[in-house]
């Protein structure tokens, strides 16, 4: 219960630093921003395997993306049916903003906890996710730092 009511404050502070203008985006579209990053292979369904949730939940995130201008389909390199999704430059400018609000929020915590309990948080949740993406076989993110596109 501790760990659903902190993540709850957790999206609850990232949603207060939220820049006005993208009131549709959400912490999932910061998480699948944050998923892309870095890579040129990753289609819907498997960004939708990566965030559990459904192919059509997947595609409606997507849509969003796209419509914000944080990401782009492109041709897949070795499929010629799919389609992969790319971050635009504009969405790697919203996901370097939302690095940097989101490590405002965790200096505050760790101005609260100490950042050598925050560092312990972190491994800890980091091995729980590792742990469930391996038994899902999934490949984790590329960037392990938090951050939300302006959710």
């Amino acid at each position: 219960m501790l760990l659903i009511r902190a993540a709850k404050a957790i999206v609850d502070s990232v949603r207060a630093e939220k820049p006005p203008g993208n009131s549709s985006m959400t912490p999932v579209h910061g998480l699948a921003a944050r998923y892309l990053a870095g890579r040129d292979d990753v289609t819907t369904v498997e960004l939708g395997r990566h965030l559990g949730i459904t192919k059509q939940s997947a595609s409606e995130v997507v849509a969003m993306l796209e419509k914000s201008g944080t990401v782009r389909r492109a041709p897949h390199p070795s499929d010629g049916r799919a389609r992969v999704l790319l971050l635009t430059d504009a969405g790697e400018v919203r996901l370097e903003e939302g690095r940097a609000r989101w490590l405002r929020i965790e200096d505050e915590w760790a101005e609260l906890v100490g950042r050598d309990k925050l560092d312990v948080m972190r491994e800890v949740l980091e091995d729980i996710l590792t742990a469930d993406m391996v038994a899902r076989d999934q490949r984790p993110p590329l960037d392990q730092n938090a951050s939300c596109v302006d959710s």
